[in-house]
């Protein structure tokens, strides 16, 4: 979902920022789906999980101090819950009260949630995926489908949100598109 909204915003001509706190992005993957690197810029952290998120956090606070960004998306989907659960409420609440005045989105990717009541908006995504082939999983065996489930958490937005499907569903043949709503 990530690099589709990334796709669509950077498609628009607007610069986004990705601060990447495990150094998971795959550029060549979101350039193929759509992607505009030219109009991202991409952020890496480094050095213990602890310290990459301490980075994390501290790159985001400078991008949204500079502004000129449509989006900054900060990944931290790949870090353990228990870090998560160390970042102290605050740091949550700082965010949410900055960003509440600016065009810009900032997009949290979590594995768990956390300090859900200073979020405008919290979708909670599950997948399940099918692979070709049968027996346990190989090198051999291609992904055929996967079914994502998207469940509006919260909502503190004024507008009701639109052009979500409960259930959407990609095969190898076709590509999910995520649409941004205003």
């Amino acid at each position: 979902m990530l690099v589709s909204l990334l796709a669509q915003v950077t498609g628009k001509e607007q610069v986004c920022a990705l601060v990447d706190a495990m150094d998971c992005f795959d550029p060549e993957s979101a350039e193929a789906t759509g992607v505009y690197l030219s109009h991202l810029l991409w952020v890496r952290c480094s050095g213990s999980k602890m310290k990459a998120v301490e980075q994390a956090f501290k790159a985001a606070d400078l991008l949204i101090q500079n502004g000129g960004f449509g989006i900054i998306a900060i990944d931290l989907g790949d870090v353990d819950e228990k870090l998560i659960r160390k970042i102290p409420l605050t740091t949550w609440f700082r965010f949410a009260r900055v960003m509440e005045p600016l065009p810009t989105a900032l997009l949290m990717l979590l594995p768990c949630p956390a300090a859900q009541n200073c979020a405008a908006l919290t979708l909670n995504v599950s997948a399940s995926a099918k692979w070709s082939g049968t027996g346990t999983l190989s090198h051999n065996q291609l992904l055929s489908k996967v079914e994502f489930k998207v469940e509006v958490g919260r909502t503190h937005i004024k507008k009701p949100v639109e052009n979500i499907r409960n259930n959407s569903t990609a095969t190898s043949q076709e590509r999910v598109s995520v649409r941004s709503w205003p």
